[in-house]
C-alpha cells in the first residue's frame, strides 16, 4: 500500500474511473496507478447518476452513522495528475476528502447534494458500484 507523500496523493474512487470501468482510461492517461481497495466509513450515501452517459455514482457524506460503508479503490496519482483529472470532472462530480473505515482521509471523488433529487437512485445498501452494476444485466 502506498502512502501519500508530496509527490504522491491516494484518491478514492468509487465508480466508472475504477479499474476495468468507462473512464479508467481518464486515470491512466493523468498517470495514475491502482494501490489498493478500501472502504469508506458509514456516513456516506450512494446514489446512481442516471442522466449522464456513461452512469455514474454519487457519493455524499452525511452524519457518522447516517450511510453505509462503500467500497472504493485508492489510485496513486501525482498532484500534477490529479490537477488534470479535476479538469476533466463535471459536476455534480468534485474531489474533496473521504474518511475511509480506517479513520484515513484521502481525496476522493463527491457529489453534490443535489444530485440525489432527480434522476438519481439510492444504492447505499448494495456498498459498491461493482454490485449495483451486476443487478443492471
Amino acid at each position: 500500500m502506498t502512502s501519500s507523500s508530496p509527490d504522491t496523493l491516494l484518491l478514492a474512487v468509487c465508480g466508472a474511473h475504477m479499474r476495468g470501468m468507462a473512464l479508467e482510461s481518464q486515470m491512466q492517461s493523468c498517470g495514475a496507478r491502482y494501490d489498493s481497495d478500501a472502504q469508506t466509513d458509514d456516513s456516506y450515501r450512494f446514489y446512481a447518476l442516471t442522466a449522464k452517459d456513461p452512469i455514474r455514482p454519487g457519493l455524499i457524506r452525511g452524519m457518522p452513522g447516517s450511510g453505509a460503508p462503500i467500497a472504493v479503490e485508492l489510485w496513486a496519482i501525482s498532484p500534477a495528475g490529479l490537477g488534470r483529472l479535476m479538469s476533466m470532472i463535471d459536476a455534480p462530480l468534485g474531489i474533496g476528502t473521504v474518511t475511509l473505515s480506517d479513520t484515513r482521509r484521502v481525496k476522493g471523488f463527491v457529489c453534490e447534494a443535489i444530485a440525489a433529487t432527480a434522476d438519481a437512485q439510492d444504492i447505499t445498501e448494495l456498498g459498491s458500484w461493482r454490485r449495483f452494476l451486476a443487478t443492471r444485466t
